[in-house]
């Protein structure tokens, strides 16, 4: 019996994210298919790495229908606002740090 996979995004693909690399990509029950930096640089090796579509900013991906959870990997000063807008946007799904 196949399991459906947790589609998820990842915001902040920098130091916090790489930390977790191993954990997400390794989990049967994870598919990265979508990733937010301001840097062009994590977004270009997060796309090589699990060829999945990237985005600017964290809004643009809690945008993309095809996330359901989003991993909030930013820095700690922009999780509150990060969390809002995946919750305005996808609903109460919540992966990393605390509420």
């Amino acid at each position: 019996m196949s399991k459906r996979q947790l589609r998820m995004g990842v915001a902040g693909l920098g130091r916090a994210f790489t930390i977790m690399v191993p954990t997400l990509a390794n989990d049967p029950r994870v598919r990265l298919v979508a990733g937010a930096d301001p840097l062009p640089e994590g977004r270009k090796l997060f796309e090589s790495q699990f060829g999945a579509r990237t985005y600017a900013t964290v809004e643009e991906l809690c945008a993309d229908p095809d996330v359901e959870v989003v991993y909030v990997a930013t820095p700690h000063q922009h999780h509150a606002a990060h969390k809002v807008e995946r919750r305005r946007r996808i609903g109460e799904w919540h992966l990393g740090g605390l509420e």
